[in-house]
């Protein structure tokens, strides 16, 4: 998926990445293989299943500063994001130049609830299991958020979740005129 934070992401740190492929079997892949964008990979639909990943960190940085550093971030997250409960993460990719947080909060979603599943009051782009959330509930919510924000903003969110197993439809956004 190349996940990142902070200005930074997998792919700025990766040397290779050993993945099983259906057909080839196990073989080794490096960065230029992977056309690593923005949340995506090569990987992403592909049927392969990565297996292990080498990554190369910075050698000249000091040990008390990358411990400074790591602290200070997950503080911040601490103090941005719904660390206290169950969740799925950050459920959307930020379409720029907006973050999809500040799009669901400006669409008054901060708290909206289906069944036990909850959009995060902390971070909008949370969506908290308030304890015996179902994955339909969770599913759900994400495709509400999409449609409210759709309608108020003409902007389809790109779930950064990945689903696993059946679903009812996606209600798609209507076609542009």
């Amino acid at each position: 998926m190349n996940a990142g934070a902070h200005g930074g992401c997998a792919a700025d740190y990766l040397v290779s990445a050993t993945v099983l492929d259906p057909v080839l079997g196990k073989i080794q892949l490096f960065p230029k293989d992977l056309d690593f964008h923005y949340r995506t990979s090569a990987l992403q639909g592909s049927g392969r299943v990565l297996l292990e990943a080498t990554f190369q960190l910075e050698p000249d940085h000091d040990p008390a500063q990358v411990t400074a550093d790591t602290l200070e971030g997950l503080n911040r997250r601490r103090a941005t994001q719904p660390y206290d409960l169950p969740s799925c993460g950050s459920v959307f990719r930020n379409p720029l130049p907006h973050t999809a947080g500040w799009l669901i909060e400006q669409t008054g979603l901060k708290g909206y609830q289906i069944g036990h599943a909850q959009v995060a009051e902390r971070h909008a782009n949370f969506i908290l299991n308030l304890g015996g959330a179902t994955a339909e509930d969770i599913y759900r919510l994400i495709n509400y958020v999409q449609r409210r924000v759709y309608a108020q903003w003409f902007l389809w969110l790109q779930p950064e979740v990945k689903f696993v197993g059946e679903f009812p439809t996606l209600h798609l956004p209507p076609p542009l005129c």
